[in-house]
């Protein structure tokens, strides 16, 4: 089934994929951004894209800008503008420029099970070597 998109400004570029088997499809800043040094923005991408049932799209860095995207999952339900944070962690300000490749989505199938709420000891029953009761990186 097809990402279908709409343009929520006349002047914002479609998503596109550089080669038809590339993962994702990037998404472009609508208007020229400044990210300062050790901050971040949220860039607006100007588009609105219609992410079929049963699937979601994780946004993901370009490789090639030097910046990271903040942590983003696209549900089904979102109807709103697809806009990226941008992190900037570098001791230079980050220019982007209008039509600037700024992250790609990444389209993945969702399996939604019910959620339920067990008691401490009728989970995990079978001892594992991953994880202790420590928090992270327990040993």
């Amino acid at each position: 089934m097809p990402l279908r998109f709409a343009r929520l400004d006349p002047t914002a570029k479609a998503p596109t994929r550089k080669h038809s088997a590339d993962a994702g499809v990037d998404v472009y800043a609508l208007e020229d951004v400044t990210v300062r040094p050790f901050s971040y923005s949220n860039v607006h991408t100007g588009i609105t894209i219609e992410v079929p049932e049963g699937t979601m799209l994780e946004v993901k860095p370009k490789g090639r800008n030097n910046h990271l995207v903040g942590a983003g999952v696209i549900d089904a339900g979102y109807q709103g503008e697809i806009v990226i944070k941008v992190v900037n962690y570098s001791w230079r300000a980050l220019r982007l420029r209008k039509g600037d490749a700024i992250a790609q989505l990444v389209q993945l199938p969702v399996i939604c099970e019910p959620v339920m709420e067990a008691a401490a000891d009728e989970i995990h029953q079978e001892k594992s070597a991953r994880g202790g009761s420590g928090g992270i990186h327990s040993t």
